[in-house]
């Protein structure tokens, strides 16, 4: 008998790949009925790049991968989520695709050049060059001389260092069909196509396609023209009509050339769906209210739980402890990081910019320099990831502030304001925010969340180091707000893209309700590090980030492999590009010994190891009520229905074992577990109050209570206040009042 499909209640999100596909889902839908969800939510299932590790390297967005399980299990899936009562939801990527030889519509447009009837697909900029892969080791001259260059039998393929690149057909690839050709020839051949290569270190800045951020390896997707937007959802719209889809999230909404034109046209392919968009907004941040969505993905929700659950006493004396030891100006540091890349791995997005910024303004050469140094400064002091005034959204006041960074800047913001009415001023626009939304992810969450690390959950996607714990008035104030504005926006707390689990961040935030213990912590782990010849925040990061895996499974070489990725994404002793593996090792040392001394007894004296597991269980459950009882859609990451102590991906991506995992009875994982089903069935029988209904906090002596209401009917829970020090059960009592009749 097929169960009727529920409401938003709850989204679960499975990470596909990886030792999980499409038959995996399957055999967890009835796993999903007990906990009580109403949505599995999936990871890219599009066919991918070879080996993808997390299915965002589309390669062609009409076919699911045969290495999820292809068409057959998908449709399998849909139909056992069907008659479970169970709705599908599926994480797609408009912005990008992969730039690859292997993907097919790139492999058309290397034959055929731009007459290609996929080269309007992508955003390329053929006035600069052919196509170019910046992705061999070494020379081509002294790949050839290696042997590492060899055409293909039928002379349609040029194979280099295990890499088939697609010919242009021509009587001279024929000719040397089979043959291992010589530097001349391969010359001569290579000047015939429509596309490049060069070495990875080199030559990026020979690329003519627009990046999804710094990645040569992804190409922007133009959705912004309607024959692509049909071609590249084809299957999408498909499922959608045929009910095997019920809501989608979009992957990276600032990429898109056009945002609001693409989620009117979406909405309009697929129906009432839900729809919501990865975006991340700044504090006090708002994004348009035009556009036809249910909200964001989450990263909104998460800080101010983050936030509340911080004691704000202890975030001052953990600030205090690392001064010296941090950038003393989060503000200044990300700024000199962004003049950095815009120097550096952004240059060719800067001066797809500033040709884009020179031609709508009418200025010849001469004005290069000048309108460069007044992008710079202008990306540089951006205050928020991207504006949108292509859209006719453009928060005036906050923006003409940054008129006096450059003597030009007032011409590039003029533009900005003209977008809506001319066509150049709206590709410059497009252009200038489609870099800023890169800048600022690369600046801030993969660098400065890695350098200013005083408090770790604050290093967090949509939070931020500069950023203050908040109190329980000001959290209901903005859960008021959101249940006006997005009440089905999805409330997550842990994503596959998050620096650390919830529970990862409860174990830090923990610390800064037991101060006294801050200042050893904090002395002992930059002496350490010091030893070691290492700059002192790296011991501040390590010691915070061994609390987080207290207690796991492999923790220490779980901790030095995140460490070595931590000293990677700060860049300024190690990098991806250029790895200090001397220095990455010394890392792991040090977070090893910071590991072996957070597990003993020294650090802890008299009750503060008890007062510290009593917070740090406390904060585990308050953000289950908390995420529960909010406005908007709970979603659960995979997992993270019991305790989940997890670093950034890859350690957040590992597989879960959904049979055995924290199943002993009494545990905190135990509670945790029971606490989100009883929560998430209290959710299914309010529905209509839960999605529509006031949000409160009464506060009492060491105490919250929680009230949700809706047309005279209420749901309250009493809970322990996150810095009451009264032993006993965090939720104490839910009161379920029946609306009045007369």
């Amino acid at each position: 008998m097929t169960a009727p499909m529920r409401d938003l209640v709850a989204t679960y999100r499975l990470q596909l790949r990886g030792g999980v596909g499409l038959a995996e889902a399957r055999g967890l839908l009835p796993w999903l009925v007990e906990l009580g969800v109403s949505h599995l939510y999936l990871s890219p299932l599009f066919r991918a790049g070879e080996a993808s590790t997390h299915g965002y390297d589309v390669i062609d967005p009409n076919e699911v991968d045969p290495a999820v399980g292809g068409e057959a299990a998908f449709v399998a899936l849909a139909d056992a989520a069907r008659e479970a009562g169970i709705g599908i939801v599926l994480d797609i990527v408009p912005n990008h695709m992969a730039f690859t030889p292997d993907n097919p519509f790139i492999a058309d447009i290397m034959r055929r050049g731009r007459d290609s009837r996929f080269a309007k697909v992508f955003d390329l900029d053929w006035d600069r060059g052919p196509l170019h892969f910046p992705f061999i080791d070494g020379s081509l001259e002294d790949t050839l001389a290696k042997g590492a260059v060899a055409l293909s039998a039928l002379g349609d393929a040029l194979c280099i260092q295990g890499v088939c690149y697609p010919l242009r057909p021509t009587p001279l690839a024929r000719d040397l069909a089979g043959r291992k050709p010589d530097y001349p020839s391969l010359s001569a051949l290579m000047e015939q196509q429509f596309w490049s290569v060069g070495d990875w270190r080199t030559t990026a800045g020979a690329i003519i396609h627009r990046r999804f951020f710094n990645i040569s390896g992804l190409v922007g997707v133009r959705q912004e023209d309607p024959e692509v937007f049909a071609l590249t959802h084809r299957w999408i719209v498909e499922q959608s009509r045929t009910g095997r889809i019920q809501g989608l999230r979009i992957d990276h909404i600032d990429g898109l050339a056009r945002p609001a034109c693409y989620l009117h046209r979406l909405r309009e392919a697929v129906g009432d769906m839900p729809i919501w968009i990865e975006k991340i907004v700044k504090d006090g941040e708002t994004i348009p209210a035009g556009w036809p969505i249910e909200g964001m993905s989450g990263y909104e929700f998460l800080a101010p739980i983050t936030r509340l659950l911080t004691d704000p006493g202890g975030l001052d004396a953990l600030r205090t402890a690392s001064m010296g030891a941090v950038p003393a100006d989060t503000g200044a540091e990300v700024r000199r990081v962004r003049r950095e890349l815009l120097a550096t791995s952004l240059n060719p997005e800067l001066r797809r910019v500033r040709m884009a910024a020179l031609e709508a303004l009418g200025c010849g050469s001469g004005a290069e320099a000048a309108v460069s140094r007044a992008l710079t400064e202008l990306a540089v002091h951006w205050p928020v990831y991207r504006s949108y005034t292509a859209d006719g959204y453009l928060p005036n006041a906050e923006m003409e502030t940054l008129r006096s960074v450059d003597a030009k800047a007032g011409w590039l913001l003029d533009l900005l304001h003209a977008a809506a009415d001319e066509p150049a001023a709206a590709s410059f626009a497009a252009r200038f925010e489609q870099l800023t939304g890169a800048l600022t992810a690369k600046s801030e969450e993969d660098t400065v969340f890695f350098r200013a690390v005083s408090y770790l959950p604050f290093c967090e996607v949509g939070i931020g180091p500069e950023c203050g714990a908040i109190d329980a008035v000001r959290f209901a104030r903005t859960m008021q707000e959101r249940a006006k504005t997005s009440p089905l926006a999805l409330s997550t707390l842990s994503t596959h893209d998050t620096k650390r689990s919830a529970d990862a961040r409860a174990a830090i935030a923990a610390l800064s309700h037991v101060p006294e213990i801050i200042g050893p912590f904090t002395h002992r782990a930059t002496r350490r590090a010091q030893e070691l010849d290492l700059p002192e925040r790296w011991g501040i990061y390590a010691v915070q980030c061994a609390l987080a895996l207290l207690g796991e499974p492999e923790a220490e070489a779980r901790l030095c492999a995140h460490m070595a990725k931590a000293m990677r994404e700060a860049k300024d002793i190690s990098s991806h590009e250029a790895p200090d593996e001397q220095a990455e090792r010394r890392g792991g040392e040090l977070a090893g010994e910071m590991l072996r001394i957070v597990e003993g007894t020294e650090v802890w004296p008299g009750d503060t190891r008890a007062r510290y597991e009593r917070m740090f269980e406390q904060i585990v459950l308050g953000q289950v009520i908390l995420q529960m009882t909010a406005p908007g859609v709970p979603d659960i990451y995979q997992g993270t229905e019991r305790l989940a102590l997890s670093l950034t991906d890859p350690d957040n991506r590992r597989l879960v074992d959904f049979g055995t995992r924290g199943a002993g009875a009494g545990s905190l994982s135990t509670r945790k577990l029971e606490l989100t089903r009883d929560l998430l069935a209290l959710r299914a029988r309010h529905e209509v109050l839960f999605t529509h209904g006031g949000y409160a906090i009464r506060q009492g002596e060491g105490t919250w209570t929680i009230v949700r209401d809706w047309q005279g009917g209420a749901v309250e829970l009493d809970l322990r206040s996150p810095d009451s020090a009264v032993d006993g059960p965090i939720l104490r009592e839910i009161r379920e009042i029946a609306r009045q009749t007369r």
